[in-house]
């Protein structure tokens, strides 16, 4: 119960204060809760065993809460408005404060490109982009799990679960002190998507199915959930499918057009940059990096993809990032 718990902080923050000065910080604080400070000096008292004998035999706790409960409903709905269902949702910010680190998205393991992805780790490390390492995006395929047509002779799901912890294995062997960060995509969720429709008796299931499996805790990765953006300063990191990039042209700047702000993203598996200045003269730029999986798949034999990788360099809200295509077996 929502008033109780702030008078227990309170008390809690304010161990010796009088009762009366609680109950004015309390009406400060929280007007809308507590209408008055008596009101709210009335439940501070009952919660320090203060209220009396008689009163506390008249009222329970959860008959005297709900009253303030109710009076607070009154004065934030006044209409009495049909309850919400809460749907919380906001973009994280990392733990890391600064750093240079490297990013790599759709791989699409069990169809990564061996050399690519051995590429652009000997680039990070040759330029000292060590501190981190992101995934963003589709690191898993999850072929058999797709709403497409399959093969059903192609991988099956245990298997490219295996290759993923491979390929975390390798990750940790390159970048022994860096920090892990998955920012999973499109591709990634199709595991949920298949539980939701064909196996919803297993959803309760799903961290074990994929997280525990990968051993993502054990490794002391970092995972951010697909349809959440990542704030570091003034930039946006996407995975792309978020915001259903256009790719006509120039995927930086559908991405630009969607965000209006700085923004990363992978995805659309092409190399591109936009930049735009405000009528204020406010620069925002925008990128988005290759992908680090076979350019040649069954479902987009011809395309325009191409391999890539980027550094990026942060500290506090300034960023910079080097964003390099994979030409030849080599970061151009």
């Amino acid at each position: 119960m929502l008033a109780g718990d702030i008078v227990t902080q309170y008390l809690k923050r304010f161990k010796s204060a009088p009762s009366a000065q609680i109950a004015r910080i309390l009406h400060t604080d929280h007007p809308l809760i507590f209408g008055s400070s008596e009101q709210a000096r009335d439940l501070v008292r009952y919660y320090r065993g203060a209220h009396g004998a008689i009163n506390r035999k008249k009222l329970t706790t959860n008959e005297y809460v709900r009253s303030i409960e109710e009076a607070m409903a009154q004065k934030y709905n006044p209409f009495g408005l049909p309850d919400a269902v809460s749907d919380t949702w906001s973009p994280v910010s990392l733990p890391i404060k600064q750093g240079r680190g490297l990013v790599i998205a759709d791989l699409h393991v069990p169809y990564h490109d061996i050399e690519a992805v051995t590429v652009a780790i000997q680039w990070a490390k040759a330029n000292k982009y060590t501190d981190f390492v992101l995934l963003d995006g589709d690191i898993n395929d999850y072929y058999q799990l797709s709403k497409y047509e399959k093969d059903p002779r192609n991988r099956p799901f245990k298997e490219e679960q295996d290759d993923t912890n491979k390929l975390f294995d390798a990750l940790q062997r390159a970048f022994p002190k860096a920090q892990i960060i998955i920012k999973y995509g499109n591709h990634d969720n199709r595991l949920e998507r298949y539980l939701r429709t064909r196996a919803p008796e297993l959803l309760d299931m799903k961290d074990y199915i994929k997280d525990d499996y990968l051993k993502i805790k054990e490794r002391g990765f970092i995972t951010v959930p697909h349809d959440v953006p990542i704030r570091i300063g003034k930039l946006n990191i996407l995975h792309g499918h978020e915001i259903a990039v256009s790719t006509a042209v120039n995927p930086a700047r559908g991405a630009y057009l969607k965000a209006m702000e700085c923004v990363l993203l992978a995805h659309c598996h092409r190399t591109s940059q936009h930049a735009e200045t405000s009528i204020s003269g406010r620069l925002d730029t925008a990128w988005s990096i290759g992908c680090l999986c076979q350019l040649h798949p069954e479902y987009a034999r011809l395309n325009r993809w191409n391999q890539g990788a980027c550094g990026l360099e942060f500290n506090g809200e300034d960023f910079e990032i080097e964003n390099k295509r994979i030409v030849k077996g080599m970061m151009r």
